[in-house]
């Protein structure tokens, strides 16, 4: 009996990575006004930054269906396998309730499901913890059962450098969205249980990379598992924080870079960057 392990697009994993570690991944709607694109199959990420920037109004994103859930579920069911899937925080996306609602319609207990209560590459470290356990050979409840208990130490953390995008998903008036334009406001936000909140607001990108590197000193890495460098559309951002961790010996050991696709990216714009990482906790 083998052990499935799925996620879907948000967890914005490298298509050759996901394969070569028997991942499947469950790909979001994209729509660009009458055009429609499977986030990390028919879109990429270069493009959707490109066409992000050129459209005066923003896509809409969609949670994957029940039905793309269920043919994965089914397949295991005939195979015998578990299934282990680690989806976009339920408080972000009705992504969980579609993998519920299969789940129910597969009849098959051996599939367990995890609210990964995160995102982007938070889900990337769920899930590759998932596939270190599952070569260990533990089974596909236990597996759930560690993943629920790590995540509770996944951090993001990460600075937008503009409010653009937040305004045109509503989410900031546009009298708003013009100061923080007029001011050079740069927001730091979190994704705190779950949900991303805005922890902080800075005037002009070194002083929110400060703001930034102060949430890294006061939340550290644990080492013991990969981190993540996260940016938009531009990889060379890393040399606003990366340089600064390292001067202050704070560059985690284990560290990778993750693009962040079009399900957060909307919401989010290009020129962000920020760290994705299992926060270390002191023992008491």
């Amino acid at each position: 009996m083998a052990i499935r392990i799925i996620t879907d697009s948000s967890a914005d994993f490298d298509s050759a990575v996901a394969k070569r570690r028997n991942i499947d991944v469950v790909p979001m709607s994209i729509q660009f006004g009458d055009a429609s694109f499977l986030a990390g199959r028919t879109l990429s990420n270069e493009v959707f930054y490109k066409l992000l920037q050129e459209k005066k109004e923003n896509p809409t994103t969609s949670q994957p269906t029940p039905e793309a859930f269920l043919r994965l579920f089914q397949e295991a069911r005939e195979a015998g396998d578990q299934v282990v899937a680690v989806v976009l925080s339920g408080a972000l996306s009705g992504t969980l309730q579609s993998a519920v609602i299969a789940k129910e319609l597969c009849q098959y207990e051996p599939i367990y499901l995890v609210d990964s209560r995160s995102a982007s590459a938070g889900i990337q470290i769920l899930v590759n913890y998932a596939c270190k356990l599952r070569r260990s050979g533990l089974g596909a409840a236990d597996i759930a059962g560690e993943l629920e208990r790590l995540k509770e130490r996944v951090r993001i953390f990460a600075v937008i450098d503009t409010l653009e995008y937040l305004r045109r998903g509503g989410r900031l008036s546009g009298f708003q969205a013009g100061l923080g334009s007029m001011t050079k406001l740069k927001p730091t936000i979190a994704v705190t249980n779950g949900e991303v909140s805005i922890v902080g607001k800075s005037f002009g990108a070194a002083a929110a990379v400060k703001h930034l590197q102060k949430l890294l000193e006061a939340h550290p890495v644990n080492d013991d598992y990969p981190s993540y460098f996260l940016y938009t559309d531009d990889k060379s951002r890393e040399n606003l924080l990366l340089p600064r961790l390292r001067e202050q010996g704070r560059l985690p050991q284990r560290l990778h870079y993750c693009s962040v696709g079009p399900t957060i990216g909307t919401h989010i714009g290009p020129g962000a960057l920020g760290m994705a990482y299992v926060e270390e906790i002191a023992e008491r």
